[in-house]
């Protein structure tokens, strides 16, 4: 696998073995996208771009959404065999959502993998979806966290998995990524990115 391209927008892969989950949630992206904004966020970041583990959930973050777009996005996913797992009652997820917890969305007769919704809470959260990446390869696009924010977030959260993420996404990345904004947002989780092997 190889990034061909990157601009501040875009990242285009060549090479990428398309996976069944690559495909479940490009499709979930796909019918998201016509409610809200959402962008893509935390472990998926790392697999997309080939780190070898798995994963059960796959983080969307989404701009708040009115109760009726939220029916119609419930129904639309009822329609295409994907269910909620926390409970088939509208109200009860909308209520949940809003109240900042996070809702999961899986195929029918599934519990793995799942996508995890949340609204966006916060002005990291604000960021990572006004200035979400296009990540392309093959026939699939979908929008993504600025990997700039995602290494910081990933050390920030400091669990072995997390750290292995973003030490992964730093060596593929290290090349083309924008460094000062890496630099600020290092320093905005108060975080030492030489300890990590991180020089900017």
């Amino acid at each position: 696998m190889q990034i061909v391209k990157k601009s501040d927008k875009s990242i285009i892969v060549s090479g990428k073995v398309i996976t069944e989950l690559d495909n479940f949630v490009a499709d979930i992206a796909e019918i998201i996208s016509r409610y809200t904004e959402y962008v893509i966020v935390s472990g998926y970041v790392a697999i997309l771009f080939g780190r070898a583990r798995g994963t059960e959930d796959v983080d969307f973050l989404i701009q708040y959404m009115p109760y009726d777009k939220f029916s119609s996005l419930f129904h639309e996913l009822s329609e295409e065999n994907y269910y909620f797992l926390n409970s088939d009652n509208i109200n009860e997820l909308y209520s949940m959502l809003c109240s900042g917890l996070a809702v999961r969305v899986a195929a029918v007769n599934m519990v793995i993998p799942n996508i995890e919704i949340k609204f966006q809470k916060d002005d990291y959260d604000d960021y990572a979806v006004s200035e979400k990446v296009t990540a392309s390869f093959g026939d699939i696009s979908f929008f993504i966290s600025p990997v700039e924010l995602q290494i910081p977030y990933k050390f920030y959260l400091g669990s072995e998995k997390d750290i292995e993420d973003a030490q992964y996404l730093w060596r593929i990345f290290k090349d083309i990524i924008d460094l000062p904004l890496l630099d600020s947002f290092l320093s905005s989780f108060d975080i030492d990115g030489e300890i990590y092997g991180i020089e900017i």
